[in-house]
């Protein structure tokens, strides 16, 4: 009778085990080169050890942060950079996955645009356990540099005297949608022109159906640059000019080296050199960890995409094994009607960042971020201008420009004029900003408010734009995502 008591206790016990095992299978792991496929996973709800974040959070309580009327301007810096870094800390948490031996960030297993591109024309789904891609997000030079420059105008600019990491194309992007974002693009065709001109209206603002509340989409920026004796040596931002101007990677002359061997101290203080810098002893200043960045391994299918692109044929040359290296990254999430907007950037010195970041948002990174993931700074723009203006109907009159922008990518913006002439990057005019626009006053909600199908509307520095500006009649508003505009399917 014992011995079958005891059977009974262990079979019991193996049931409990096997329900447990099925109910709680834990984060999906996937290894090898071939055949290896990758779920998208969701930016976490909340994060272990930052009790004030939630995610999605709600918009009024979002909203409450923008009009706080106790603080100055009536903006509430300290809980939207509380909320800024949860976003970071879920982004760059582990996915679980492996992807040829590199062990994939949470944002690494999104569907890329052209996965979702893909997906749509052979008819596919970006939704539930068909979301699947077997590779990385394709690299592919930023839109940014190719709305001001045609591919001679690329290919004057690779080479600066003086400045041999001047290359733009040495700067790369995959844009890339969440679980959430990448199921609303394929169920609505979203990419393809056929599907998003039945939104227009006559004489009116058309306008495609909104992205969900919990979608996130991100622009993560990549410098993919030589190696010379184990060493990468990679721009880093200087902080803005003192007088407005063109402020783009290649003037910037400051330069940090990354040991691709990783020998340096851990959290060494770097101090960057500058790009005319021979002295060996302010090299070996300059130099970190490349574990001090967030970065991977091109492979070759990578490689031949980026050389194939028809913005960079014949200026490449990509090689697998070459080492992408994230510098900054875009990111918005629909908590609210006109998105969250933050960007991150690499900074060898995180506590005392330079603008646009803030020693505020320093002082507000979490403890919990550690490794590569703490070496960044970030700045946000939750609304364009302050005091917070409502969606239609609000005002310039009064306002505060509220800067945000990617150093990496808009700071080189500068020119007004006609949306044809191919040397500059604005063509509406601030009424907040006087003199000619430059990129460091920019706004990311300003910018991308101005998103439609058609691009002759164009790019403005930071000001406020009410969604029934006149300006968007007789087209179609695509909902604050210029990478629809730039992925379209030209079915019609």
């Amino acid at each position: 009778m014992k011995n079958r008591k005891t059977a009974i206790t262990i079979l019991a016990l193996l049931a409990i085990v096997t329900i447990i095992t099925l109910c709680n299978p834990g984060p999906p792991k996937t290894e090898g080169n071939d055949g290896t496929s990758i779920t998208p996973v969701e930016l976490p709800s909340t994060i272990p050890g930052l009790n004030g974040f939630h995610f999605p959070e709600d918009s009024n309580a979002i909203y409450s942060w923008l009009n706080n009327t106790s603080m100055p301007n009536n903006y509430d810096s300290a809980s939207v950079y509380q909320h800024v870094w949860g976003i970071w800390a879920g982004l760059t948490q582990p996915s679980g996955q492996v992807y040829q031996g590199d062990s994939l960030l949470i944002f690494e297993t999104w569907l890329g645009i052209t996965d979702i591109r893909n997906l749509i024309l052979s008819g596919g789904s970006g939704c539930g356990s068909t979301a699947v891609k077997k590779t990385r997000a394709q690299l592919h030079v930023p839109h940014q540099f190719e709305h001001g420059s045609d591919p001679a105008r690329l290919a004057a600019l690779r080479k600066v005297p003086g400045n041999s990491i001047s290359n733009p194309v040495d700067f790369w992007v995959t844009v890339a949608y969440d679980p959430n974002a990448a199921c609303y693009a394929t169920n609505n065709q979203i990419l393809k022109r056929s599907v998003v001109e039945k939104y227009r209206v006559k004489g009116g603002i058309g306008s495609i159906p909104k992205f969900p509340q919990k979608a996130v989409t991100i622009k993560p920026t990549y410098f993919v640059g030589e190696q010379k004796d184990g060493l990468i040596r990679i721009p880093v931002w200087p902080g803005p000019p003192p007088t407005p101007q063109a402020y783009g990677f290649n003037v910037w002359k400051t330069i940090v080296y990354a040991d691709v061997n990783n020998k340096q101290e851990p959290n060494k203080k770097v101090i960057p050199a500058d790009t005319s810098d021979t002295d060996p002893a302010r090299i070996a200043a300059a130099t970190c960890n490349l574990s001090d960045f967030i970065n991977f391994k091109i492979d070759s299918a990578m490689a031949a995409y980026m050389n194939a692109s028809d913005s960079t044929e014949g200026l490449t040359t990509a090689q697998a094994g070459q080492i992408a290296i994230l510098v900054a990254m875009h990111v918005t999430t629909k908590e609210i009607s006109n998105w969250t907007w933050q960007s991150f950037y690499w900074d060898p010195n995180p506590d005392m960042p330079f603008s646009p970041s803030s020693r505020l948002a320093a002082k507000l990174k979490p403890a919990l971020l550690r490794g590569a993931a703490s070496h960044y700074s970030a700045t946000s723009a939750y609304a364009m201008v302050m005091p917070n203006q409502p969606i239609v109907g609000g005002t310039n009159k009064g306002a505060i420009p509220m800067l945000g922008y990617n150093p990496y990518l808009e700071a080189g913006f500068a020119g007004l004029g006609p949306i044809t002439d191919k040397n500059v990057d604005f063509n509406i005019p601030s009424l907040l900003i006087s003199g000619p626009p430059f990129g460091i006053q920019t706004n990311c909600m300003t910018c991308h408010s101005l998103a439609t199908m058609e691009s002759l509307i164009g790019y403005s520095s930071d000001q406020y734009i009410s969604m029934d500006s006149s300006i968007f009649k007789d087209k179609i508003q695509i909902d604050f995502a210029w990478s629809i505009q730039g992925n379209l399917i030209q079915d019609k």
